[in-house]
C-alpha cells in the first residue's frame, strides 16, 4: 500500500521540494519516486527506504539559458510528451494496481492525476504553479499553446487537493486547497568550515552566484573587480575568476551552503528563493518574465528586506556594486518559516491512512 511521486525533472526545483515532503513520510510506507530528475540527488536527499523509477511525465520548458524559454521547441517537446503518457496510459494504471498504490502526489505533471482519478485514487498536488500557468505566459510567443493551457486546466481540475505551497500564483482550477506553508530544506549554518574549505579571510564577504541547470551569459572575469568579496560557484566558469571557487556539490549539503554565505546570487526559482528565505540568506536576483512565477516570487522577495532585484541588463552585465553595497550584515534579515514539509507529509500519511 504506497505512495507513488511523480516529480518533473525539470531543473532541481521540484525535486528539492518534494525531498522535504516525502522523506518525511513515516517510514512503515513504502515509497516509490517516478522523476527524470537525477538519482543521486535523490539517493542523498531522501534518506529513508524508497524505490526510484527513472521516467518523464512532463517537459516542463526547454531553455536557452536559465532565464530564456524557447516557446516553440518546448511546444514541440510537450507534444511528444504528452503522446507518449496517452500511449501509456493503460500500462501506468496496471503498474499503480500491481503496486497497491494508496495515494498519487504530482509536482507538477498533470498526467498522474488522470491516471489516479480513473483509479478513484486520491490524487495530491504540491505546487506554487503548475504547467498550465507556465505555459499561457507563453502564448503570445506561441499561439500553438492555447489548446494545452486548456486541456491542462482540465487535467489538473482532477486534483483531490491542491498542497500549495506558498509563494504561489492562484491556480483557480484546482476545485479543493490546502495552505502547507513554505518548503524547504533544512539548513545549519556552517560558516567556519566554509571559510576553511575555500581558504580565505574570515572578514571576506562571501557570495554563492548560482547558473542554474541551462548556465547564466555572466561576464564572470569581472567579479574579480568586486575585490572585498569571494564567489563560490558549484559549477565552474568558462574562464579562471581569481577570487571565485569552485566547491565540489558533495562539499556542504546545499542549504546549509546558502545558510553560510553573505549573499546569492542567482535567477529566481522556488527552492532557491524558499532556502534563503529560511535561511535569512540576501538573494541578489533579477526578473524571469518568460516565467509565470516570476511575479509570486518577485512579489515575495520585493517585501522581503534581503530581497535585492537588479534589472536584467545590469544583473547579466555583473553591475552588482550598488547591490553588493546594500547586502545587510549577516543575522539582520528575518528569516521565514518553512513547515511546508512536515506539513504535507502529515496531509499524505492522513489520505494513505484511510
Amino acid at each position: 500500500m504506497c505512495v507513488v511521486a511523480y516529480v518533473s525533472g525539470h531543473g532541481f526545483g521540484h525535486s528539492a521540494r518534494e525531498v522535504e515532503v516525502l522523506r518525511r513520510l513515516p517510514p512503515e510506507i513504502p515509497l516509490v519516486v517516478k522523476t527524470a530528475a537525477p538519482e543521486w540527488f535523490w539517493r542523498e536527499e531522501v534518506q529513508r527506504p524508497f524505490e526510484l523509477v527513472p521516467d518523464a511525465y512532463d517537459v516542463g520548458c526547454l531553455q536557452t539559458n536559465s532565464l530564456d524559454v524557447a516557446a516553440a521547441a518546448t511546444y514541440d517537446a510537450y507534444r511528444e510528451v504528452a503522446a507518449r503518457n496517452e500511449a501509456r496510459r493503460s500500462e501506468e494504471e496496471v503498474d499503480l494496481r500491481r503496486r497497491g498504490a494508496r495515494v498519487v502526489i504530482t509536482d507538477v505533471p498533470s498526467f498522474p492525476l488522470t491516471i489516479a482519478a480513473h483509479l478513484g485514487l486520491p490524487g495530491l498536488c504540491v505546487a506554487n504553479f503548475t504547467w498550465t500557468d507556465i505555459y499561457a505566459g507563453l502564448v503570445d510567443a506561441e499561439p500553438r499553446f492555447m489548446p494545452v493551457v486548456v486541456e491542462l486546466e482540465r487535467e489538473y481540475a482532477l486534483a483531490t487537493l491542491l498542497l500549495d505551497a506558498d509563494l504561489s500564483l492562484p491556480m483557480p482550477y484546482f476545485p479543493h486547497r490546502e495552505r502547507i506553508g513554505l518548503v524547504a530544506r533544512p539548513h545549519r549554518e556552517r560558516r567556519d568550515e566554509l571559510v576553511a574549505l575555500l581558504g580565505v579571510e574570515q572578514t571576506k564577504r562571501l557570495a554563492l552566484v548560482y547558473a542554474g541547470n541551462w548556465g547564466l551569459p555572466l561576464p564572470w572575469e569581472r567579479l574579480q573587480t568586486f575585490t572585498d568579496w569571494h564567489f563560490v560557484s558549484l559549477a565552474a566558469p568558462p574562464v579562471s575568476v581569481a577570487n571565485l571557487t569552485v566547491l565540489p556539490r558533495r562539499a556542504l549539503p546545499h542549504a546549509d551552503l546558502v545558510a553560510s554565505v553573505d549573499l546569492v546570487i542567482s535567477k529566481a526559482g522556488y527552492g532557491l528563493v524558499g532556502e534563503c528565505l529560511s535561511a535569512g540568506t540576501p538573494l541578489l536576483y533579477c526578473p524571469r518574465p518568460d516565467f509565470a512565477e516570476n511575479t509570486a516570487l518577485d512579489a515575495a522577495l520585493s517585501a522581503w528586506p534581503g530581497g535585492l532585484r537588479a534589472s536584467a541588463e545590469d544583473f547579466l552585465a555583473a553591475h552588482w556594486e550598488p547591490f553588493l553595497k546594500q547586502v545587510p550584515p549577516r543575522g539582520a534579515v528575518p528569516r521565514y518559516t518553512a513547515d511546508g514539509g512536515e506539513n504535507a507529509s502529515g496531509i499524505i500519511a492522513r489520505f494513505h491512512a484511510r
